[in-house]
């Protein structure tokens, strides 16, 4: 007896049932087109695969109006923050430039008059005048521009009173004069200097409308070098003064007004020594012509910063003994200068028991 053995995968197989369907799979199938269903239809979007570049975002081109727009604002941050150190820039000038343009012997009778309307006005209208200004400016913050032109009116002041009380002895006193000799002071302000300035010019066209002819005595020219000398030994003093805080802070303020103090009583020297006649002779004109460099030399000394430290130091460098220096030599100058006058000597021994007193 056989046995049939059948595994699971095999299926038997109705002769009829197998060529029906081989029948039939011979016969296309019918194919009919399926209209999608409106609500069968998925709007989506493909997004690409991140690749983890940084996508490039499409340029906007500024248009006119914002480019000035935005020059604008820079321009107004810039101003603001560039606006005081300006001002402090610029009321740091004393004008110590150009000297030269402070006398004009053709304009004016009495030159001294006219160099010091000239200089007066220029500090009050051009570079300000410094006990005017508000708390808030740098001009009445700063240490220099103060103390120079406090000692240049205090210098100013004391040529035009000598210049009164030699007008006055000499018999031909002038109203316009005395009321600047009382106007012209240390502590002045930029209206008394205004009036004074007016009261001069004042003075000057009297003299021209009389056509008086001013001529100085040498008693007279050498108690105006007196004058010129003794600002040469304030200035020294104050300088010395300074001196003995050498070692300190190298920018120091007491050493910053002695500076700029002897610039402002030089400056006045200067106009003085330009100003006034002088005797013709060879001697006096060299004496003269070398006592005006000189106290141009110290008029002009323009350190950036005013250093007080030790003279010997590589680093910081000493300007006071700088122009404690030229005020040495233009004190000597001044009094070669006086030397060369006839009445020098004369007046001299007078002078001396005053001061003794």
């Amino acid at each position: 007896m056989s046995v049939l053995k059948l595994r699971r995968d095999m299926v038997v197989v109705e002769e009829g049932s197998a060529r029906s369907s081989e029948k039939e799979s011979d016969k296309p199938f019918p194919l009919r087109r399926i209209e999608a269903e409106p609500d069968d239809i998925i709007e989506a979007e493909l997004v690409e695969p991140d690749t983890g570049e940084p996508e490039e975002q499409p340029t906007q081109h500024k248009s006119f109006f914002q480019h000035v727009s935005f020059w604008l604002k820079a321009t107004g941050i810039v101003a603001v923050l560039g606006a005081y150190p300006a001002m402090v820039v610029a009321s740091s000038d004393v004008g110590d430039r150009d000297l030269s343009t402070l006398v004009d012997r053709s304009q004016w009778v009495a030159p001294w008059a006219g160099g010091s309307a000239v200089l007066m006005q220029q500090h009050f209208e051009q570079l300000g005048w410094a006990s005017d200004a508000q708390a808030w400016e740098p001009m009445a913050r700063l240490t220099a521009k103060p103390a120079y032109q406090k000692a240049m009116a205090e210098s100013l002041g004391s040529v035009i009173a000598l210049a009164n009380s030699q007008a006055i002895a000499d018999g031909r006193p002038n109203l316009d004069l005395e009321a600047a000799a009382r106007l012209v002071a240390a502590d002045s302000s930029g209206v008394q200097l205004r009036a004074a300035r007016d009261a001069l010019v004042n003075y000057d066209r009297s003299m021209k409308r009389r056509d008086a002819e001013i001529a100085s005595t040498p008693a007279q020219l050498a108690a105006q070098l007196g004058l010129v000398s003794g600002w040469a030994r304030e200035s020294q003093s104050a300088i010395v003064a300074s001196a003995s805080t050498i070692g300190g802070n190298p920018m120091d303020e007491d050493a910053t007004r002695a500076v700029y103090a002897a610039k402002g009583r030089a400056v006045v020297a200067f106009v003085m020594l330009e100003a006034l006649d002088w005797p013709q002779t060879p001697a006096a004109v060299a004496a003269r012509a070398k006592a005006i460099e000189s106290w141009k030399s110290v008029a002009q000394f323009h350190p950036l910063v005013v250093l007080n430290g030790d003279p010997d130091g590589s680093v910081f460098g000493n300007h006071p003994s700088s122009i404690g220096f030229l005020l040495t030599q233009a004190q000597a100058a001044t009094d070669t200068l006086m030397a060369t006058l006839p009445a020098a000597k004369a007046v001299a021994p007078a002078a001396e028991p005053v001061a003794a007193e």
